[in-house]
């Protein structure tokens, strides 16, 4: 049957057959060989390139006029004028066949660029793009487009980095190969709760003196992370339209006449870039935090601010995407609280963190005591929406937010107004009203006000909500939310669409496989949206659920079973609606049938095995809604994500493959499709992207929640097998009938060089377990499954000859048998692409084979060790094979399928029709099957750190009281970062309006800190032994104590900067380490370099301190002409803009501190025949500490001193003047009268810059000559 086929592709027969077929190692980089082949990437995984253009390097020269200086006391002057030369390249790679979706990440030389901070391009090999603008430029309009292939062009890449060489490049490529992604056109966009995550513009966290944390972006794709998730959004989703902004304020209660909403921080106490946290005209210290988690954390991220928000709006505009506003309430009700439960009337203590939907009325309706069905009820109900804290204030706000955004040209296409409030939905007012439904009406027309007739408005009840509310055994039915879906003000019925769609279990015996083999039949689910559970039956209790015992759904009183359905949506939409009581039908509802569109405003499935079970529920250890779909065992399932929402959106979308105009029909009314297509939105696509969420844990609490959660991120872009199978067969010209029943998830795959179809296809069905036959012309694989095995009677058996039995079993040798089998994989969770070996082995009898696969698949450690433990099933199983004949009557069987027979189960492997009858050959199979085997535990990953991501830099411009080189330095810069960027650069302009030039580089960050301890008056020109000063000091290095020569020599030098600016220089021989960046200085030098005056007065606690002996502190003004002008500095990473936001922008202008003549010392007055002689000794800026220099050098051209002689009550009585250390004072009887013993003196040198400096003044007593 199809043998010709058969052959071609994969061979014939049942002997081992060994294929040479793609294979992956650790990327080997770039190359540039002509006759490199091209790989094919299917999903995702990391490639090398081929370098296929280049220019020659660009050389550009940096001339510079550099100084050199001590940073310690004396050092030289010495000037360099140093050219500096920096490389940059222009090239272009080529990756792999197109189109591809898209190019995440790059390494070069291993290290992952920023991309940011580099000019690149990618072309994603489309079959008509263009030439690279680039490549055009440099090699005119006959430039090549490469056509089909993806390539990457780097424009100007520095090389400095790399040695000067063009580095070895790896990338991520990915190309989806899964039937969800071309059909989701709309998915809602979370975390609500972020308080910048949701903003395009970068925002940092400031922790004082230069350490920053990124607010906003934890990647090197994109400026901030919501920008690259969405960029990866709309490569991987290309019919995307619409998406839907999850915005989340915060209820503390449930019970609803008690229960506030409000916007909420993480913590109080944070500082950041930007506009700072802003929500409703609230600061982020009028706002209550949120609570903490039990492991200390914030248990939510915090309301995302109005202006990060306002401008995500304004980016999703600009690409184009139709945006639906979708404010959310998240109860923060923390374990252990006191809240009387409504639920549990006398209990105390509410559920942790419960839904929204179980805000009630207290009690809650058919709990003892509750006024549902009263006024009461009714009050309760309207004060949760009403009020200052009610949640009509959360609605209301954003609604008057996109009535600006309107006005500012980006326009809403739609609003949600609530979701899932089904607790408050079924509370009944007095007269069997329903209060939340008024409400939300209300609110609906105040919101249609306010943003007019364009903006589409929905309220998204549940699953269970939108239809028919049904008590006493179904005598009473109501349908609540009619009301507000027929208001005008209403635009479409939303519903969030979680209904169950499968029932699957483990257990061999199971209702489900009277349908089918296997949960991931996309027939079968997409058929159970309109079937099963919910809609042809219900489980009375969790017992019947257990067992399967299936109660069916009728409605034997009027017919309209989909009263009784929620997964019936045709039937409710397309139906009058008849309330009853009584079990008697009453009255119609204004509902008009068919009147109004379907918005399916959530969707989604948990990537958990049985997912489609219970599609509804979620993991979250903190929440008590914490749960796993029914009979799910836990274990991560992308695949069953990935076919649920296929079988969802395709069962509703016209254009989608096996549409049936009955699951979606037209509407008379308003002539469109009951669904929407282009509103089902799927839940969730994250704002943090893939995979920094949520390889990054330490980031965000909910990281955890991600492996098995309802992200479809980091899940569509990887490979349905059945599809990958398909598109590899149409890569390769393969145009035969084939049919795949193939059941596996992989992240990615590559073929990397030219290959057969059999030599691409092999080693994957021999991985996947796939069974591989030819029948009437169509090439068929199936791969493992769960079906009843046909049984073989004996009279279906025919004796071809006397000498063969109708029946031969063969049983090959144990030492035949492999003992392990080891797969090679590429590890799709290892951050790099390592690859890496996933082992089963079954050590019994004589077993010494031990065989290894190289697989060319990127997966993840826990699925290729599933996959080694099945291959090693069926290696074991495949010992028993069978030959059989049987009659020609048995024409039902095909290759593939599964026999009982006298030789135990077996697969059929191959048949031959001949005259005689039907010639079987079959193997064993395993016991084990899908599904059926223990589960192995969740491989673990090593924890990812951030990216390290340079904030702003603290920078601090110091007029030292210190002449430190030639020449004299009037201002230095201190400036640090944490994460360091590498040299900062510094950039000047002559004011605010001129333009900036590049001024210098600091090449270290500086060692500076805040003082814990004041640091009180001190003595000068000896060690101060008292004090001890406590100070924290980021980038301290190497500092220690001293001896007492190092210090001297100009080690361990500080200055310490008041809140009033003064700067006093010290010196401290001792510097222990006494906590984390926390040092205590003793021993201490006081009041050095001319800071005498600063030493007498106290620094208190917090005032800045710098450390000047390490060289970090470096000159910024030395030129007189510069002097008392105001510069505008902008300083910031040296591989950045200058209008980088990295950059930090001060203004300074340098004093001439450095320039003050020292204080002259040991005044003197003896007693000479003309008069007093006044003497001193003059002090030099520096070189002035040698003992052995004859005389103290004179840092001034000219010497000259100012002399004050004051009078007893202390003012001034003469001025006098001295050209060298001492002067005649010959006014003495003028002046006081007589002969003095005392006189009460100042002396202070003059500059020539500075003019006086600081002065020294005594009480001198006169001494006789």
């Amino acid at each position: 049957a199809g043998a010709g086929l058969d052959g071609a592709l994969f061979g014939a027969g049942t002997s081992p057959r060994f294929v040479a077929g793609p294979r992956l190692s650790d990327v080997a980089g770039l190359s540039s060989t002509e006759g490199d082949p091209v790989p094919r990437v299917y999903g995702r995984a990391k490639l090398g390139g081929t370098l296929i253009w280049a220019t020659r390097p660009l050389e550009v020269a940096n001339t510079a006029v550099e100084r050199a200086s001590s940073p310690a006391k004396g050092g030289g002057g010495q000037k360099t004028v140093r050219t500096r030369y920096a490389y940059f390249a222009n090239l272009a790679v080529g990756l792999c066949e197109g189109e591809i979706a898209l190019v995440r990440r790059i390494w070069a030389d291993g290290i992952e660029l920023d991309r940011t901070a580099i000019t690149c391009r990618v072309h994603a090999g489309a079959a008509d793009q263009a030439p690279d603008p680039l490549i055009v430029a440099k090699e005119g309009a006959d430039a090549p487009a490469y056509r089909g292939l993806a390539y990457v062009v780097f424009e100007g890449l520095p090389l400095a980095d790399y040695g000067n060489r063009i580095p070895q490049f790896a990338f991520e490529v990915v190309r989806p190969v899964n039937g969800v992604a071309p059909l989701i056109r709309a998915v809602n966009l979370i975390p609500g709760a972020s308080e910048f995550g949701l903003d395009p513009m970068p925002v940092t966290v400031d922790l004082g003196l230069g350490r920053t944390r990124a607010a906003n972006r934890f990647q090197l794709q994109a400026a901030t992370d919501v920008v690259a998730s969405l960029d990866a959004l709309q490569a991987l989703c290309p019919n995307l339209a619409r998406i839907a902004v999850v915005v989340a304020w915060f209820g503390d209660d449930l019970r609803a006449g008690h229960c506030t909403v409000a916007p909420r921080v993480e913590i109080r106490d944070k500082a950041t870039t930007g506009d700072g946290w802003l929500v409703a005209g609230l600061g982020r210290t009028q706002v209550a935090p949120v609570s903490a988690a039990p492991d200390g954390t914030p248990a939510y991220g915090g309301t995302p601010s109005d202006a990060g928000l306002s401008r995500l709006m304004a980016e999703l505009a600009r690409r184009g995407l139709a945006v639906v506003l979708y404010p959310f309430v998240m109860m923060d009700v923390a374990a252990g609280n006191a809240l009387p439960d409504p639920y549990a009337p006398g209990s105390v203590g509410q559920p942790a963190y419960p839904w929204r939907g179980r805000i009630t009325c207290d009690p809650a309706p058919g709990q003892p005591g509750s006024p549902d069905g009263t006024a009461a009820a009714e009050a309760q109900v309207l004060a949760y929406f009403a009020g200052a804290q009610g949640y009509r204030r959360q609605v209301l706000h954003y609604a008057d937010l996109a009535a600006g955004w309107a006005a500012a040209g980006t326009l809403l296409s739609g609003f949600v107004l609530a979701s899932e409030l089904v607790g408050l939905t079924r509370v009944r007012g007095a007269g069997e009203t329903c209060p939340a439904a008024t409400a939300l009406i209300d609110l609906a027309r105040t919101v249609r006000r306010r943003l007019g007739p364009s903006v589409k408005l929905v309220y998204a009840a549940d699953w269970t909500e939108y239809g028919a509310q049904v008590r006493d055994g179904g005598a009473s039915v109501r349908f609540p939310l009619d009301a507000l879906f027929s208001d005008p003000s209403i635009d479409a019925v939303g519903i969030d669409y979680y209904p169950p769609i499968s029932d699957f279990r483990d257990t061999p015996a199971q209702a489900d496989l009277a349908e089918t083999d296997t949960i991931y039949d996309r027939g079968f689910l997409k058929a159970r949206l309109g079937g099963g559970e919910a809609f042809d039956w219900y489980y009375a209790d969790d017992e019947a659920r257990a067992a399967q015992r299936r109660s069916p759904i009728t409605d034997g009183a009027y017919g309209k079973p989909w009263t009784f359905r929620p997964k019936d949506l045709v039937g409710w939409w397309s139906s009058a609606h008849v309330e009853r009581a009584g079990g008697v039908e009453t009255r119609a509802t204004a509902w008009v049938p068919r009147g109004k569109p379907i918005w399916l405003t959530e969707i989604g499935v948990p990537a958990v095995d049985k997912g489609t079970n219970g599609p509804n529920v979620f993991p979250d250890p903190k929440s008590s809604e914490s749960a796993f779909p029914p009979a799910s065992r836990g274990l991560r399932d992308e695949l069953i994500q990935l076919r649920g929402l296929e079988a969802i959106l395709s069962r509703f979308d016209p254009v989608a493959a096996g549409f049936a105009a009955a699951d979606n029909p037209l509407s008379p009314v308003y002539g469109g499709p009951m669904v929407d297509p282009g509103a089902v939105f799927v839940w969730a696509w994250d704002a943090r992207p893939y995979p920094a969420f949520p390889d990054q844990g330490s980031v965000w609490a909910d990281a955890g929640n991600w492996r098995v959660g309802h992200w479809i991120t980091g899940r569509i872009e990887g490979c349905d097998l059945d599809r990958l199978i398909e598109r590899i067969l149409s890569d390769l010209g393969v145009a035969v009938p084939i049919a795949i029943e193939a059941a596996a998830y992989l992240d990615g795959a590559v073929i990397d060089r030219p290959l057969s179809a059999r030599a691409a296809l092999e080693p994957l069905a021999q991985l996947y377990g796939l069974d591989v036959s030819a029948v009437a012309g169509t090439l068929q694989l199936r791969g493992p499954r769960r079906e009843a095995a046909v049984i073989i009677a004996d009279d279906d058996l025919v004796r071809v000859s006397e000498d063969e039995a109708p029946l031969r079993r063969v049983r090959a040798e144990e030492s035949g048998l492999p003992r392990s089998i080891e797969i090679g994989f590429t590890d799709s969770e290892n951050p790099d692409y390592r690859r890496a070996s996933a082992a089963a082995i079954r050590p019994a009898g004589g077993r010494r084979r031990e065989t290894r696969i190289e697989a060319a698949v990127v997966t993840r450690r826990e699925t290729a060790e599933n996959l080694a433990e099945a291959l090693l099933d069926r290696a074991i199983a495949g010992r028993d094979t069978a030959g059989l004949t049987l009659s020609p009557r048995r024409l039902d069987l095909e290759p593939g399928d599964l026999l009982a027979t006298p030789a135990g189960l077996q697969r059929i492997v191959r048949i031959d029709d001949g005259p005689a009858g039907r010639r079987l050959e079959t193997r064993g199979v395993p016991l084990h099957g899908p599904g059926t085997r223990p589960a192995r535990h969740a491989s673990t990953t090593r924890p990812v750190r951030p990216p390290l991501l340079a904030g702003a830099p603290f920078a601090l411009a110091l007029d030292l009281p210190a002449d430190r080189g030639t020449p004299t330095a009037l201002q230095y810069l201190a400036a640090t970062a944490e994460p360091w960027p590498g040299a900062l650069a510094i950039w000047r302009s002559d004011g605010a309006g001129a333009p900036l030039a590049l001024h210098g580089t600091a090449d270290y960050p500086a060692c500076l800190g805040r003082t814990l301890t004041a640091l009180p008056p001190g003595p000068l020109w000896r060690l101060d032994r008292a004090t001890r000063l406590d100070a924290t000091l980021r980038n301290a290095g190497a500092l220690g104590s001293l001896d007492l020569p190092a210090m001297l020599a100009g080690g361990n030098l500080f200055a310490v900067i008041a809140p009033d600016g003064s700067v006093e220089m010290i010196a401290a021989q001792e510097a222990v380490l006494v906590g984390p960046e926390t040092f205590r200085l003793g021993r201490l030098l006081r009041g050095l370099a001319g800071s005498e005056a600063a030493a007498s007065r106290p620094a208190p606690a917090g005032s800045l301190i710098v450390r000047l002996d390490d060289g970090a502190v470096i000159p910024l003004v030395d030129r007189l002409d510069e002097a008392g002008r105001r510069f505008r500095y902008r300083i910031g990473p040296a591989s950045r803009d200058p209008g980088d936001p990295c950059f930090v922008e001060i203004f300074a202008a340098a004093g001439l501190a450095a320039l003050a003549p020292s204080s002259p010392v040991h005044l003197r007055a003896r007693r000479e025949p003309g008069g007093v002689r006044l003497s001193w000794i003059r002090r030099a800026r520096r070189d002035a500490d040698s003992w052995d220099v004859a005389d103290i050098p004179l840092d001034e051209a000219v010497e000259a001193y100012a002399v004050t002689v004051f009078a007893a009550d202390g003012h001034g009585l003469r001025s006098l003047a001295a050209a060298g250390p001492s002067l005649l004072y010959a006014d003495e009887a003028a002046d006081f009268g007589g002969p003095q013993a005392v006189l009460d003196i100042a002396v202070a040198q003059v500059g020539a810059v500075f003019g006086p400096g600081p002065a020294t003044r005594a009480r001198v007593a006169v001494r006789r000559g």
